[in-house]
């Protein structure tokens, strides 16, 4: 795996490209009927034996298949593809992942690098009576010991993201009428290119690819472009809280060499520094729709008696939103750290992503953004994790971040995540590490690209039951019933963003 500073946070890790697809396993002679590997296959799953599972799940649809049976082919298609996400981000054992670290890492003492893999320290998973590792067991322990990591910049004589955004964040403030300042026009084009000859001849590839959407600082938003434009079911609704384009592509009308899709935009970002009085915070409308709507527990952004407990220990008796939100910035800034997550593990396995944060201690920019917003709910805070790109340069790539709502303000900025790379500085003075973090919370740079105002937003139209990583969309979403493959997880290496200044 690519392993780098760069933030990858809500995005199919690039491991995933590599890991093989289910038409690639080696499937064995069947010994049974259709529906007796199918209930096998079920007992093994149950029995956290995936990998299994996922064997005679995918023996189950094959003969589904050459039996005629349609729609329990697809049924246990797609079981086998949820067996297989379910190990997909864990490709180490015990013994590997003591040789990743012992190469990466070869001057460090056996002692301390026993306890970088102790189980409060490292992600792992019990499969097919084995212990594995997280794919990023090894990438990530740099995000959790700072000294490391500040060698690791002093030898490069740079730090990743923290460079970049010094000259926007340390710089005065321009006075502006409001918190929008320094608008940057982006015009971006991203383009998804599929070999036709690893498609099926026929069926239909049903397609939603991310869009821009207007959100605050984010304005003048236009989508010039998107082809084949004859297979738009659903053009971009620039003002939904999702954006999304919608198509339909029958895959026997498709004879190149490629399966071609593209979407151009343009949009305006500004950079936001909000200045806020705590005295002028004015108090919430508890029956506005929208206040229910972003203080109401969600799928990854859940309000439970332990995430509750957790909030009322960090702000104690304040009772003022501005300053609870700000305890809370401030604890997770402190004292969880950077670190890449198995994030399809956690949908496959139904685990909310700010619960995994409240019990590991760490996260990666969304789940760490999930946490902050499901703390200030339970607070009675409206809070959202909002998502898409990250334009920085030299660091471009996926990111997410969180925003929370103040009356008489509107929706606040918080980035925790690119505050953290200040930690990561060989040469920054304690006065710019400060000021650095300070800036993330309330104020935020124009180095983004915003798809979507928060997590696990219903895809539109409906996919029913196709297995899908939901919940987030800064990459295309496919179903393809014909596809012996989860294109869905492999396509990602035929896709492409490319945001520039105009």
């Amino acid at each position: 795996m690519k392993r780098t500073l760069i933030i990858t946070c809500i995005l199919l890790l690039a491991a995933l490209l590599t890991a093989g697809c289910i038409s690639e396993q080696k499937i064995q002679t069947p010994v049974a009927g259709p529906d007796s590997l199918n209930a096998q296959a079920g007992v093994e799953f149950a029995n956290a034996n995936y990998r299994a599972a996922t064997n005679l799940y995918t023996l189950a649809y094959q003969n589904y298949a050459a039996g005629g049976n349609t729609a329990a082919a697809l049924q246990a298609r797609n079981k086998a593809f949820t067996a297989q996400r379910m190990t997909i981000e864990f490709d180490l054992n015990r013994t590997e992942v003591e040789q990743a670290v012992e190469e990466a890492f070869p001057s460090i003492s056996a002692e301390q690098k026993a306890g970088w893999l102790l189980d409060n320290r490292t992600i792992r998973i019990r499969s097919d009576s084995e212990e594995l590792y997280f794919s990023d067991t090894v990438g990530n322990i740099p995000f959790h010991e700072t000294a490391l990591m500040q060698k690791q910049t002093a030898v490069m004589k740079k730090t990743p993201l923290y460079d970049s955004l010094t000259p926007v964040v340390l710089a005065s403030p321009v006075t502006t009428t409001g918190p929008y300042g320094k608008p940057v026009t982006w015009e971006g084009t991203e383009t998804l290119s599929l070999p036709r000859k690893e498609l099926p001849n026929n069926g239909t590839l049903r397609l939603w690819v991310p869009a821009p959407i207007e959100s605050g600082s984010q304005a003048n938003v236009t989508v010039f472009s998107i082809k084949p434009s004859k297979y738009v079911v659903t053009p971009p609704d620039t003002h939904a809280d999702l954006g999304l384009v919608y198509m339909e592509i029958p895959l026997e009308q498709e004879s190149g060499d490629f399966v071609n899709v593209s979407v151009g935009f343009w949009y305006t970002q500004a950079e936001q520094r909000f200045a806020i009085d705590p005295a002028k915070v004015k108090t919430y409308n508890k029956s506005d729709a929208e206040y229910r709507k972003y203080t109401a527990a969600g799928k990854n952004i859940v309000i439970t008696p332990e995430m509750k407990k957790k909030a009322m220990e960090i702000v104690g008796n304040e009772t003022n939103p501005y300053l609870q939100a700000r305890l809370i910035y401030w604890h997770i800034m402190d004292t969880l750290p950077y670190s890449h997550v198995p994030h399809i593990w956690l949908e496959t396995s139904g685990t909310p992503e700010s619960s995994f944060v409240l019990n590991t201690g760490f996260g990666d920019c969304g789940s760490q953004s999930m946490y902050f917003a499901a703390l200030c709910r339970s607070l009675g805070i409206p809070a959202r994790a909002v998502g898409g790109y990250q334009l920085i340069p030299g660091g471009e790539g996926p990111h997410f971040w969180a925003e929370y709502y103040l009356e008489g303000y509107g929706w606040i900025p918080v980035d925790v995540t690119a505050a953290e790379t200040a930690d990561w500085s060989y040469n920054a003075t304690p006065d710019e590490r400060y000021r650095f973090r300070e800036y993330y919370f309330g104020s935020l740079d124009p180095y983004r690209y915003i798809i979507q105002k928060d997590v696990d937003i219903p895809i539109t139209p409906d996919p029913g039951n196709a297995v899908l990583f939901r919940m987030v969309v800064q990459s295309p979403k496919v179903i393809c019933d014909t596809c012996p493959e989860d294109l869905d997880l492999f396509l990602q290496a035929n896709w492409k963003v490319d945001v520039k200044k105009v």
